[in-house]
């Protein structure tokens, strides 16, 4: 790993290697760096568990497809992920699905960037010259989804991809030999990658595929073992009961057709709810990560509260159980390297945060607010503790002078500080610096549409006010600005 790419994230392009490689604060002893810095040549990275310094290999590589938050559709909310000790052949999870094989696309058209630096080691077949060819050819490697709400800037690529997931040869797409009487093999021509969320997540979504914004083109998987989540309504006053007597009808919530044997073939993409237990579980047969999933309030509708995600990303490699072409070969060098690290990424979220004088506004969604994510802190503090965290992907939408009843259920850096502090008074309530070298990256900035007085940008305003609260609070952080295109390893 090159000197370049440990670099602050403040020097760093817009499309670069972000490297969480280094802890802030305090300069460590000559020994220690010497150290240090002799692991960076091997691709390590480091941690700090009880004030000392411990180097781990890394354990994610991350690919910004899109990390804004709107009012721009080319920069929406995306991420690949795969493990780092694993190839991109061995299956990829697109973390969110506003932004997708469009930006992607976009994002290697950039003559700065070259798809061997974005994906290192990753050979492209010939002919496949073309930014366009060669992020399909990253996406036929796409093994599901996992999405933290169903808001459009959340899924918006996933719904338009639909139906033309990239195949992962270019047989796949020729008719079957046999056109009068195809065989049940020669039928399945298209990918079906699972698509991961809460069952409620799932069940708005699916409402864009009963035939009037989208084709039918979703299917439902039976229920998880061990889901114990309790009935919700899918939006016509029908619950879990109601679907469950509609599975024999070859019916699912909003119209999206259940899985059966008759019917399985003719899907694009398949719900998968995850599971409401509050222990890791597996994600995908074929990746090794395994999730833990909390609900966050995100604003209101006319009639509740709307609920996004929390999800604990924990690299998990027992967690494989349907192997891939490449994966034997790097599931063995998986098991010993980084396992049960894991990463936080908040889907939108809002704060108990108010300002002097605004105390009074939107008191019970506050309160509600401060109880779903003091049970998340809790986790975090225990898994950082613990040393296998790697770091926190949280949005900051606006600045701090955004009133709060326009928050629309999103963070400013005050209210994004206050939540660090809850973090750090569950870590430590007498430590300097409780969370010290802890990497926050920053998401979902909402670019600015008229001019700042200022003439800096919305995203330098939240950058330059998320490290002036840090100079005063002095938890230990470091916040990354994550920009599409960028490549992080952590």
């Amino acid at each position: 790993m090159s000197s370049e790419e440990t670099t602050s994230s403040r020097r760093r392009s817009t499309r670069s290697t972000r490297t969480a490689t280094k802890s802030p604060g305090a300069r460590p002893p000559p020994s220690i760096r010497k150290k240090k810095n002799a692991l960076k040549e091997d691709n390590h990275t480091s941690t700090i568990v009880n004030g000392e310094v411990v180097e781990f290999q890394p354990t994610f590589e991350i690919i910004v497809l899109g990390s804004g938050g709107g009012p721009l559709e080319t920069d929406c909310s995306g991420y690949l992920v795969k493990a780092a000790s694993s190839s991109w052949e061995d299956g990829v999870l697109a973390l969110e699905g506003g932004s997708g094989l469009g930006a992607l696309a976009s994002i290697l058209s950039n003559p700065t960037t070259k798809a061997s630096t974005l994906f290192p080691g990753l050979r492209f077949p010939p002919g496949y010259t073309t930014p366009l060819l060669q992020a399909a050819h990253v996406f036929s490697f796409l093994a599901c989804y996992l999405i933290t709400h169903a808001h459009l800037d959340h899924v918006g690529s996933l719904i338009m991809l639909s139906g033309s997931v990239p195949p992962k040869s270019h047989q796949h797409t020729q008719p079957p030999t046999n056109a009068i009487s195809p065989s049940k093999e020669a039928k399945v021509t298209h990918p079906r990658p699972h698509v991961y969320g809460t069952r409620r997540m799932l069940v708005k979504l699916s409402q864009a595929y009963q035939g009037g914004l989208w084709p039918e083109l979703g299917s439902w998987v039976p229920d998880r073992e061990g889901d114990t989540s309790t009935p919700q309504s899918n939006g016509n006053g029908m619950g879990r009961k109601k679907r469950k007597v509609e599975e024999q009808s070859v019916k699912g919530p909003n119209g999206a057709v259940d899985v059966t044997e008759e019917n399985y073939d003719n899907s694009c993409l398949l719900f998968s709810p995850l599971s409401t237990e509050r222990v890791h579980r597996p994600l995908h047969p074929t990746l090794p990560i395994s999730l833990l999933t909390y609900p966050v309030a995100h604003g209101c509708t006319s009639k509740h509260t709307y609920q996004s995600s929390a999800m604990f990303i924990r690299h998990d490699p027992s967690a494989i159980t349907q192997s891939t072409p490449s994966t034997p070969s790097s599931t063995s060098s998986t098991k010993t390297k980084g396992k049960g690290r894991e990463f936080l990424f908040f889907g939108d979220l809002e704060s108990s945060y108010r300002s002097p004088g605004e105390q009074n506004v939107d008191v019970e969604r506050g309160r509600e607010a401060k109880e779903l994510n003091d049970v998340i802190w809790k986790e975090a503090s225990g898994t950082y503790k613990d040393g296998r965290l790697c770091g926190i992907f949280i949005e900051c939408s606006y600045d701090s002078s955004r009133p709060a009843h326009l928050m629309f259920g999103h963070l400013s850096p005050p209210g994004l500080y206050h939540e660090l502090k809850t973090l750090a008074s569950f870590v430590s309530k007498t430590d300097e610096r409780p969370l010290k070298g802890l990497k926050i990256f920053v998401i979902h900035i909402k670019d600015a549409l008229v001019p700042h007085p200022s003439g800096r940008t919305a995203r330098e305003i939240i950058m330059s006010e998320l490290n002036e609260l840090e100079a005063k609070g002095q938890l230990g952080v470091e916040f990354v600005e994550t920009k599409q295109g960028d490549r992080i390893v952590i």
